[in-house]
């Protein structure tokens, strides 16, 4: 894993300077850097947690990620996104997807350990897996780092659009679509710090969350509207 992590950022520095462009500027160089992001979460996650399940719901997808590309030709470069905000921003945007992918998947893995312990007679995945209490650490651990690097992208992205876009940007679909995604973050943080809601209840809401990153970055792209993915 790290050598493709390895191959991959040696991919994406040669696909930048080709381009003279940061490498997520369209739809195929996103979804590689999309992948990317989700290597990187994975292996801090494992040198952390050493939760070796992890690795069979986000190694899938980053390879689906990875040859999908193949099938998707590179775009023009809009001359708005040549600015130093959009670096900015579609950095932490990226990082929170990825991150809140390993909170949805920590989610999953959560519930599969409940109806094990739950159960009289505990199959294999039972002892492939840590305790509640670490599984649910991760996942509170990767939902802040998100939801953190997601509000310093929103930031970044409304000053930029205040400064440089045309007037109107605030009903773009990606953007409305986008609030959402970051109010149902921040309410579930609300509910585990005030209401003190973990488990199963927890995890339902980063479900809807998660259900929300996906069609932001690829289902809101066939409403139109500024974004050119």
């Amino acid at each position: 894993m790290g050598v493709g992590f390895g191959c991959h950022t040696g991919f994406l520095i040669i696909r930048g300077f080709e381009k003279a462009f940061f490498p997520s500027s369209g739809l195929r160089e996103s979804l590689a850097f999309l992948a990317w992001t989700v290597c990187l979460c994975f292996l801090i996650a494992q040198a952390r947690y050493r939760i070796k399940a992890l690795g069979l719901f986000l190694l899938p997808l980053v390879a689906t990620l990875m040859l999908s590309t193949v099938f998707i030709k590179s775009s023009p470069i809009p001359d708005i996104l040549r600015s130093s905000w959009f670096y900015l921003h579609t950095t932490s945007i990226f990082l929170a997807y990825a991150m809140f992918f390993v909170t949805f998947i920590a989610g999953i893995l959560y519930l599969l350990q409940e109806r094990e312990l739950k159960s009289k007679k505990p199959k294999t995945f039972y002892y492939q897996l840590p305790s509640l209490k670490t599984i649910d650490d991760l996942f509170l651990k990767f939902l802040i780092a998100g939801f953190t690097f997601m509000t310093f992208g929103l930031i970044a992205g409304i000053i930029w659009a205040e400064k440089e876009w045309v007037q109107g940007w605030q009903k773009d679909p990606k953007v409305m679509s986008a609030m959402v995604t970051w109010a149902i973050y921040l309410l579930l943080i609300y509910l585990r710090a005030s209401a003190g809601w973990r488990g199963r209840r927890a995890v339902l809401i980063s479900l809807l969350g998660f259900a929300s990153v996906v069609f932001t970055f690829l289902g809101v792209s066939f409403f139109g509207g500024q974004h050119s993915f």
